[in-house]
């Protein structure tokens, strides 16, 4: 039996399914898709930022995901009983401001979803340390971008 869709049933179903694919739930990536949701899952990681703000180690990290090479945040020395909170900043279009993010409670995880590099100058990371979830990256509290 066949059934039919009306066009507006379908174009309603696409538009649900598409906000579906980029709306971020808290401590997700603040950008559709390429981001990769656990680098854990990576290899050959390494470190090629790092800042020490108030304590903590904040930190840009590469590794292999899939075949590609990604970048992310980590913060290491946060006080498990306070919101400290690692944030990852994504510039895309070279102008050092971030277009996509990703943040997490410390003490829940202690590390970002990670973003894919490019050979291309434009695109650039920066981890940092804030206290709230809405709190940006500055020169006081983060990585060099990267």
């Amino acid at each position: 039996m066949l059934t039919r869709i009306h066009p507006l049933a379908r174009l309603a179903g696409a538009t649900a399914l598409a906000t579906l694919a980029v709306l971020p739930a808290a401590g997700s990536a603040q950008a559709a898709a390429p981001w990769w949701n656990d680098p854990n899952t990576c290899t050959n990681h390494r470190t090629v930022a790092t800042a020490y703000v108030q304590g903590r180690t904040v930190e840009v990290r590469t590794g292999i995901c899939g075949g590609k090479q990604y970048g992310w945040g980590r913060i290491r020395g946060y006080d498990s009983g306070a919101a400290d909170f690692i944030r990852f900043e994504v510039d895309i279009n070279g102008d050092r401001r971030p277009d996509g993010t990703s943040w997490y409670l410390a003490r829940d995880r202690n590390y970002t979803a990670a973003y894919p590099t490019s050979t291309s100058s434009a695109v650039a990371f920066r981890a940092c340390y804030v206290t709230a979830r809405g709190a940006t990256c500055n020169d006081g509290n983060s990585t060099r971008w990267w």
